[in-house]
């Protein structure tokens, strides 16, 4: 009897111990990982004595606000505004693109249909550095230098991943909806703007985050085809205080610089958590 009754309270004892471990790696890897984030924003407000102290200050021993405002001045709206209009203009392209296609590939019968997937998907495998000059060269040719459109055009055309994605997801919709709505009627066009987008709401969020981040975070393709202070975008301003370029310039007021251009990324994060996680594991992508 003293085995039988000990048997399942002793492992019920080891499950709890197990997930107690487990919880205990997860929260001491989010610690991990967000500590460069909280020094990032802890530094964004130090004086640069107190970032420059040894040993290095945690927490700053004061808070220094102003190294935000010299941190807009040294980015300037322009810059900022060039951000937005440069990874806005990507997301709303590759959109127009990669549904349509998405959706064609996966319910409009065609043939060589699965060809034409396989080509659609090779170029996810070449590195982009391979495909730098000659973009700047079409992109010369085309009189696009230094312009919002060669800024956006040719990496909104980078669109392989964005079709596998959409495909995958109008896949998994039921092949009766779709009958439905051709028995009913209605065209392929129609069908994908009343029927298949209003349930594509977690792909779209999904996509729509990894696609602002990507193009937020870019900085060789705008750097090589947008040099002037014209169309720079915020990778290309902040990248000479990364090589220390300005030497007059405090420390504290690039890491309050760093904080501004990763405000916008965060809270696209926060906001579509939810349905980026919900979007990429209803696809079956990882």
């Amino acid at each position: 009897m003293t085995t039988t009754t000990a048997g399942p309270a002793y492992g019920r004892k080891n499950v709890a111990w197990s997930a107690a471990g487990r919880y205990t790696v997860i929260v001491l890897c989010g610690l991990l990982m967000a500590l460069p984030l909280f020094y990032l924003l802890s530094a964004s407000l130090m004086s640069a004595q107190d970032i420059r102290a040894y040993p290095p200050h945690l927490v700053p021993p004061r808070l220094v606000w102003h190294n935000y405002s010299e941190a807009y001045h040294f980015l300037t709206a322009r810059v900022i505004v060039n951000s937005f209009v440069f990874s806005f203009g990507i997301l709303l392209v590759q959109l127009l693109i990669t549904v349509p296609a998405g959706f064609a590939l996966a319910k409009i019968p065609f043939r060589w249909s699965g060809a034409l997937l396989a080509v659609i998907i090779v170029p996810m495998f070449v590195p982009s550095n391979m495909t730098l000059i000659p973009l700047y060269v079409v992109t010369h040719q085309l009189g696009l230098v230094d312009t919002y459109p060669g800024m956006i055009l040719p990496i909104a055309g980078q669109t392989a991943f964005a079709v596998l994605l959409f495909r995958q997801f109008f896949s998994s919709l039921p092949a009766g909806l779709i009958d439905a709505a051709q028995i009913d009627g209605a065209g392929w066009t129609r069908t994908l703007v009343s029927i298949a987008l209003p349930l594509a709401k977690p792909a779209l969020a999904a996509y729509c985050s990894i696609s602002f981040l990507t193009a937020w975070n870019t900085y060789i393709w705008p750097q090589v085809i947008a040099p002037d202070h014209e169309h720079a975008v915020m990778t290309v301003a902040l990248a000479p205080l990364a090589q220390g370029q300005y030497t007059l310039m405090s420390p504290s007021v690039g890491m309050a610089a760093a904080v501004i251009s990763m405000l916008p990324v965060l809270v696209v994060f926060i906001v579509f958590q939810r349905w980026y996680i919900n979007g990429v594991v209803g696809t079956g992508l990882e």
